[in-house]
């Protein structure tokens, strides 16, 4: 039996964060995690970074129609998110606690929400995933 799956394309608009972080909690439901879950609050919030630096960081200047890609894969217990952005020139970087510059920020959440993330440069840009389980 196939684990389920989501996939979906988003505009590079910062509206497309929290469409994605309302996606990934209806999977999650389907999958028999409830909104109201910690586990889900951390996948969303997981989400929500992912994709806001995609929507911020990962847009080509000068184009538009592009889109952010993100998907989320069940394997057994554990999570695996996906969001790919179609700027390759510069990969996401962890920032260090404290640093008030703004970037890297985000990736901080990830690190200490996610059991492991990591970026995967791309024919045409990046993804960047992270996955966690999930233990009743």
């Amino acid at each position: 039996m196939t684990e389920p799956t989501t996939r979906r394309q988003y505009p590079t608009s910062n509206r497309s964060v929290a469409r994605a972080r309302s996606d990934a909690l209806t999977f999650l439901n389907s999958c028999g995690i409830a909104r109201e879950n910690e586990f889900a609050s951390d996948l969303a919030l997981v989400v929500s970074e992912l994709m806001a630096n995609a929507v911020t960081h990962g847009r080509v200047p000068g184009t538009s129609g592009r889109q952010v890609a993100m998907s989320i894969e069940k394997a057994g217990s554990v999570y695996r998110i996906e969001v790919r952005d179609t700027q390759g020139d510069s990969m996401p970087v962890l920032g260090k606690p404290g640093d008030l510059s703004g970037e890297g920020r985000g990736l901080l959440l990830v690190d200490s929400l996610a059991d492991k993330w990591g970026v995967r440069p791309e024919r045409v840009g990046k993804t960047v995933w992270a996955e966690k389980e999930f233990n009743k």
